[in-house]
């Protein structure tokens, strides 16, 4: 015998679906909102590196001294190369005492990421006489950037599609990377998940760790990081003149060649870049067992050099200004 069904059942069917779907998205969005909040209120205090970036980040902030002639301050910014590269109670000793230099080192970064990410602390009032940023040879060169945390930490909300653009994301890959400027918990959640795969699964970190380090950028045509160099040193220095601070480029050392085409684009730029260390001059003695970080050997042989550098450049500067 044929059943028949109701208007009021199907009425009732589709009451009983949307009050289950509405529920469904209210469990989702406050599951979301609770993660969200649990990573905004842990992550900086349980991640130490994270603390200490964004301990240099803040202090960078308070600095309005350009122009002032008054403890004019060098903001010193690179990644793992320069945290790794300065012995920075040396380089706090032994600079010339009228300038005060304070870091901020965020690993993994290249050059879209300081470009912007100095945009930004120039946007929120950062005002230091003078900015030295280091980066290697490829670094320099690279389209790429660090990604999800660059966009929540260093990136302001305006610059989101420049990068997009430049940086030649697709579409997946954009909208990760926008809604991590806007999410603590999605900016931050690969950190978490390789911390929790490193406690539960250690050797498996380890290996990882082992063929990164391993791992070597294949090296760049002169006249390609010759032009590259010569272009993104114009707009880093262009940059920083808008805000009232001298610009300084510093090359690190490492596996990669190119300091001297550097060294020459800044020239015919006029473009201050220093180079402390010439290519291939450190031998496996001056590196950690990655061999890509300087160990406490190298740190301090490429930190009395780029300290003496730094001191006859400042002096030469002063000496023009006056």
């Amino acid at each position: 015998m044929p059943s028949f069904i109701s208007d009021s059942d199907i009425a009732r069917n589709h009451l009983r679906l949307d009050r289950f779907t509405i529920v469904l998205l209210g469990t989702i969005i406050v599951m979301l909102i609770s993660i969200e909040t649990l990573f905004r209120e842990r992550f900086d205090r349980t991640s130490s590196v994270q603390q200490h970036e964004d301990a240099e980040r803040q202090s960078l902030l308070h600095f309005r001294d350009a122009g002032t002639g008054k403890d004019p301050h060098i903001v010193i910014v690179g990644n793992s190369l320069m945290l790794h590269g300065i012995d920075v109670p040396f380089l706090e000793a032994n600079l010339d005492s009228r300038f005060v230099p304070v870091t901020y080192f965020v690993l993994g970064t290249n050059y879209n990421d300081w470009y912007f990410g100095l945009k930004r602390l120039f946007a929120e009032g950062m005002r230091p006489d003078y900015v030295l940023l280091g980066l290697s040879p490829n670094q320099l060169a690279t389209s790429e950037i660090r990604g999800d945390m660059s966009a929540r930490y260093l990136v302001q909300q305006s610059d989101l599609l420049d990068i997009v653009r430049q940086s030649h994301m697709n579409a997946t890959v954009a909208s990760e990377f926008i809604l991590a400027h806007y999410s603590e918990y999605y900016s931050t959640r690969e950190i978490a998940r390789g911390y929790v795969m490193s406690k539960l699964l250690p050797t498996v970190g380890e290996l990882f760790h082992t063929r990164y380090a391993s791992y070597r950028d294949p090296a760049i045509e002169e006249p390609v990081l010759r032009q590259l160099a010569s272009t993104r040193l114009e707009a880093l220095n262009q940059l920083c003149r808008a805000n009232g601070a001298h610009f300084l480029f510093v090359v690190p050392p490492s596996y990669q060649e190119g300091g001297a085409t550097i060294l020459h684009a800044g020239k015919e730029r006029g473009i201050t870049v220093l180079l402390p260390v010439n290519d291939n001059e450190f031998d496996g003695s001056d590196y950690e067992e990655d061999g890509i970080h300087m160990n406490e050997k190298g740190a301090r042989i490429f930190t009395e050099r780029l300290t003496r550098d730094l001191n006859k450049e400042l002096a030469k500067q002063n000496s023009a200004g006056s």
